[in-house]
């Protein structure tokens, strides 16, 4: 394990202030939830494509088709998790076809975020 990690960096390392909002969406919805997250000052998001594991009711010619989700992960700062949250919530209506499942996680270390602290701490 290197010990050679710079000062600035050792900070972001033991930064608790940050949370990953996750998004689970059905397929097509990510990028609503990426715009609404944004309107309530998030810095940007990544998209994954998965797929649904679980109990099934949809069928296709007696074919079970397996649903398609995109999990959108966001870091952010802890102060404006809950207020993103509500704005993904509130634009990818989740008892409607773009229903899914939107969560925040505490992050106890990040690595690699020099640049998006920099953007943090000019606001």
């Amino acid at each position: 394990m290197a010990k050679n990690v710079n000062k600035k960096e050792d900070d972001i390392l033991l930064d608790e202030t940050y949370k990953c909002v996750v998004a689970i969406v059905s397929r097509g919805y990510a990028r609503e939830v990426v715009r609404s997250s944004r309107e309530a000052g998030a810095r940007g998001a990544v998209i994954l494509q998965g797929r649904g594991v679980g109990q099934s009711e949809r069928k296709f010619f007696g074919t079970e088709i397996e649903p398609e989700n995109e999990v959108v992960m966001i870091i952010t700062q802890e102060q404006i998790a809950v207020p993103v949250m509500k704005a993904i919530y509130a634009a990818v209506d989740y008892k409607g076809p773009g229903r899914g499942l939107v969560f925040a996680l505490p992050i106890s270390y990040v690595s690699g975020m020099i640049n998006a602290k920099q953007l943090f701490d000019e606001d």
